[in-house]
Order: C-alpha cells, then structure tokens, then sequence
C-alpha cells in the first residue's frame, strides 16, 4: 500500500528534521575531539629530545597536551615529565640515573621503556610552571636526553 500524498510528506519532513538535528551531534564530537588537548611531538634519540622538531626549551600553553613520543632509537627509551623549580634533578647514588623517587611528588607523568621505531602516546593536564621531560634509562639523562618545557 502507498502511503498517501499528506502521509508521505509527513514522513519526507520527519527524516529533513532528523538529518538537521543530528548534524549538531556530529560537529560537535568532532569539535570535542579537536579540542581534545594541544598536540605535542616529542622525538627521542640517543642522546636527545626534541620537542615538536626543536631542541631546548621550549614554551606551551597550560592545560590539556596530548603527546605523540616517537623512540627514534637505536635504544629503548622512556619519558618522564616531572615539574620542577629549574634547577638540576638530583641523582641517585650511582650517578647515572635521576632519582625517581626524591622526584615522585613532582611527577606528572610516565611512559615506560619503549622499542625503537615505536610511537606512544599520552594526555596530560599541565598547570603553569616549569617541566623537564627525560629518559631515565642508565646514563641518558646525563648524556643529554632532557629538555624543558615551560607551560604559561
């Protein structure tokens, strides 16, 4: 049976309206997902970082950072973000790593060991301050695997 003349456009209207109100919806998550937090790149390699293709300090925005930290090897590596006043992070007895736990309370943040040729990634709430992000693997804070990141 075909449905009558007001009957089919009752139904044309009713699937317009539909279509209408869920294109907001679908903005909208893409809008939250682009919002979703300010990307940041960070490349390791022996023996540095690199903060969005630049070495040294660089400068960011506080609030929500989403990290992509590609291990450009040959070594595994990892990444630390702990808060800090600027001065250097103390070391443990050995001399060749950051002592993780005098550093704890500051930590905001852990990637452990990962492959060469792999990318992890992470989301992050920074407050203003000053940050250092290094790999702790034995002798690669000291050897340079450490840059700073200033969060205004």
């Amino acid at each position: 049976m075909r449905p009558t003349k007001p009957r089919l456009t009752v139904l044309v209207v009713g699937w317009a309206l539909l279509a209408l109100l869920a294109l907001p919806g679908c903005a909208g998550r893409q809008s939250a997902q682009r919002d979703a937090g300010t990307p940041v790149t960070v490349t390791e390699r022996d023996f540095g970082i690199s903060v969005d293709g630049r070495s040294g300090s660089q400068q960011r925005k506080s609030g929500d950072l989403r990290f992509a930290v590609s291990n450009r090897g040959p070594d595994t590596h990892e990444l630390l973000v702990v808060r800090t006043n600027g001065s250097r992070l103390p070391l443990r007895a050995d001399g060749l790593t950051v002592d993780e736990d005098a550093v704890k309370s500051a930590t905001v943040a852990v990637i452990e060991g990962h492959d060469a040729g792999t990318v992890k990634r992470l989301k992050v709430h920074l407050a203003p301050g000053r940050y250092v992000l290094f790999c702790n693997m034995a002798g690669h804070y000291l050897g340079g695997m450490h840059t700073e990141l200033v969060v205004s």
